[in-house]
């Protein structure tokens, strides 16, 4: 269109300056059609990283709601060799807590980068953040509460 334009004007004098002017519009409105892609693409690619955040948040929170339930049984063991087992089994759930707390750090770490290279979903993301952090504390003291118990039961049936 540029082209034709251009040509239209060396051909003929005719009507110069409207076809210069209406060429400076084409070329104003191309620009700013160029600029609203440009954001659109930064927005999707926002977008995109932020549902990838939401992918991890959810896969931890799925495992915390699995691991609350598994805390909140009333199972103590009756006998010396149960309480032992379960002991056990406890000490092998505060391994993979703490691997599990890591990876949480890691997910609220990329998040908050996300914010500070001003996602345009910061507010959802801190908020988001913040929930995680209070179902892992949540769970720590639900291990604790239940280690706790572990023990006691386990020195009621020493005696």
């Amino acid at each position: 269109v540029q082209e034709a334009g251009e040509k239209l004007m060396d051909v003929s004098n005719l009507g110069v300056p409207e076809i210069e002017q209406r060429l400076k519009a084409l070329n104003q409105a191309w620009a700013e059609l160029k600029q609203l892609a440009a954001t659109r693409g930064q927005k999707l690619d926002e977008s995109l990283t932020y549902q990838q955040f939401l992918a991890k948040v959810e896969e931890e929170e799925a495992w915390i709601s699995e691991k609350q339930q598994l805390l909140s049984v009333e199972d103590y063991g009756d006998t010396m060799a149960a309480v032992q087992g379960l002991l056990k089994k406890h000490d092998a759930f505060e391994t993979d807590f703490q691997a599990h707390r890591d990876r949480c750090k890691n997910i609220c770490d990329d998040g908050m980068r996300l914010v500070s290279d001003g996602n345009h979903h910061s507010d959802s993301i801190n908020q988001r953040c913040q929930q995680l952090q209070t179902k892992l504390d949540h769970l720590a003291a639900l291990a604790g509460r239940r280690k706790a118990k572990l023990v006691d039961n386990s020195a009621y049936l020493q005696f």
